[in-house]
This record gives structure tokens, C-alpha cells and sequence, in this order.
């Protein structure tokens, strides 16, 4: 189907609303497609740091449901047995949801979820992935660094969201990094207020290096998208990453770090759909 019967034939159905599902280390929000798409892979929603399955309830996970796609988001939980949760036990939940769907799917992360995507590619019943605003796999470090060269106040803000949140002159430098000026500056407030406190040693975990294969070597199929007025994943990190997995990327005009939130996420979520769409026939 054209993208623009896609989008005739979206017009005319109702958005489907989630619902929730428990699983072996938690939960997921889940939406049923109004008429599945026949042989599609399911979609597996990864969210990112200080954030929540919540961030794809916004609209995006419905979008994608639209367009006849299964679509599920797991929660990470961010302490285990008395402790931070680290990288291996994002990836644990991610990989304990996998196993609760029992069929093929395509591993969608963003930001720190897509490094979870990444490190989770070689399992068996991942088809694919696609990434919006990675952590890349050579860690954060660089970027980070040069954050901190650049824009301290940023930097510092940043920082902290493994702490109790800010002031509120912090919430309005996280907003600039988050969202573009498109936004209405309601819906920023909005999203930033249901941010939370992240795992302190997830975040240091994700500076470094990462154990991630490349995509072309596993022979999976995969796509970057980022943000060019994203300071936390910039251009060249997306560019980066493209390269590592031998994948397709865009860089998106206006979008800041949370693509699936910010103003524009409809053309974002459009462009995936007609990805999985080329790739899934």
C-alpha cells in the first residue's frame, strides 16, 4: 500500500487505545491493531532514560497500531533485589518480554533503549530494529565530554536525572534538549512532569563501549533515525551508528531528543511504518 493509501485508510479508523499485560519482570502496554497487517512482526517499544512505557502512549504506539502493526512497551525496572538496575538488567526485561510474545518481532528503542535494542539484536526471535536516538555503541563518553565543553548548565541538568528532579531552571534547560521550539510549551511541561529518577548505574554503564554486534552481521535489517537539534544524541552519533549496523538513517529537521514526543512525532512514526512496510513484506 502507497503511503498515501496508508494514510486514507488510517483516516477513517478509530486509534486504538492501550492496555496493560503483565509478564514474568513486569509489565506492558499493548495495542491491538484495528485490522492486522497479514505476516507483519510485532513491534517491541524500548523507552529511554527517566522515562516509561508511557512516553509511546502518547500517540506513537497508537499510530503504529494503526497502521496494522502489533505493537507491545515493557517498563524497565530501575532497581533489583536492593540495587540499581545496570544495563544487563534492562536488557533481562526486555528480553523476558520478547519471550512473552512468542513471535517475531522488530525491536523499536530509543535513547537508552536503543542500546537495549542493540544488545538484545541476536536474539533468535528479533526480526529487525529501528533506532531513534541511540546511545551508539561506542558509549556516551564523547558526546557527553563534549556536552560538557559546550553547554555545562545542560550538562549538569543532565546529570542529575539520576537524582530527585531539579529546579525549575534545570526543567527549562531539559526542555530545550528534549523538544524543539515547536512544541507547545504546555505539552513539554506536561511530558518533563512524568519524567522520573533514573538508574544511576545504567547511565555510567552507558558511557563506555558497548558489547553490541553489527546488524548487517547478524543479517537483520535495521534503520537510525535522530534528531538535528538533538544535543544529548547529536547528528554525527546517529551517523555513527548508521555506519556501525551498515543502516539507513535520517536526520530530522526541528526534533530534538524525545522524537516520539516531541512536535512532528507523526511524520517520524510514518516514516518508520513505511520502513517496516519496505523491509516486511
Amino acid at each position: 500500500m502507497s503511503p498515501t493509501a496508508r494514510l486514507a485508510t488510517m483516516a477513517g479508523m478509530r486509534a486504538p487505545d492501550p492496555f496493560e499485560l503483565n509478564f514474568a519482570r513486569g509489565t506492558m502496554l499493548a495495542w491491538e491493531p484495528p485490522a492486522a497487517r497479514a505476516g507483519a512482526p510485532a513491534l517491541l517499544l524500548l523507552h529511554g532514560a527517566a522515562c516509561g512505557a508511557w512516553v509511546w502512549a502518547e500517540g506513537f504506539g497508537s499510530r503504529l497500531a494503526t497502521a496494522g502493526f502489533e505493537v507491545f512497551a515493557p517498563g524497565f525496572n530501575r532497581a533489583r533485589e536492593g540495587r540499581a538496575a545496570g544495563l544487563a538488567d534492562f536488557t533481562e526485561d526486555a528480553r523476558a518480554a520478547l519471550g512473552a510474545l512468542r513471535r517475531r518481532v522488530v525491536l523499536v528503542g530509543h535513547s537508552l533503549g536503543g542500546l537495549v535494542a542493540q544488545r538484545l539484536l541476536d536474539a533468535p526471535a528479533v526480526a529487525g530494529m529501528a533506532l531513534l536516538a541511540p546511545v551508539p555503541p561506542e558509549g556516551l563518553a564523547w558526546a557527553n565530554w563534549r556536552l560538557a565543553m559546550a553547554d555545562p548548565p545542560l550538562w549538569r541538568a543532565v546529570a542529575r536525572m539520576a537524582e530527585p528532579a531539579g529546579s525549575p531552571a534545570e526543567a527549562a534547560i531539559l526542555r530545550r534538549a528534549l523538544f524543539g521550539p515547536a512544541l507547545p510549551e504546555i505539552l513539554a511541561l506536561h511530558h518533563l512532569s512524568r519524567m522520573g529518577v533514573e538508574s544511576r548505574v545504567a547511565l555510567l554503564e552507558a558511557q563506555a563501549p558497548q558489547p553490541v554486534a553489527p546488524a548487517w552481521g547478524l543479517c537483520k535489517p535495521a534503520v537510525v533515525f535522530g534528531g538535528r537539534r538533538d544535543p544529548l544524541v547529536p547528528p554525527d552519533a546517529v551517523v555513527r551508528t548508521a555506519a556501525w549496523h551498515a543502516a539507513p538513517f535520517a536526520l530530522l529537521d526541528g526534533m530534538a531528543h524525545a522524537m516520539m514526543l516531541d512536535a512532528g512525532w507523526e511524520g517520524l512514526a510514518d516514516r518508520l511504518t513505511n520502513w517496516l512496510e519496505e523491509t516486511y513484506r
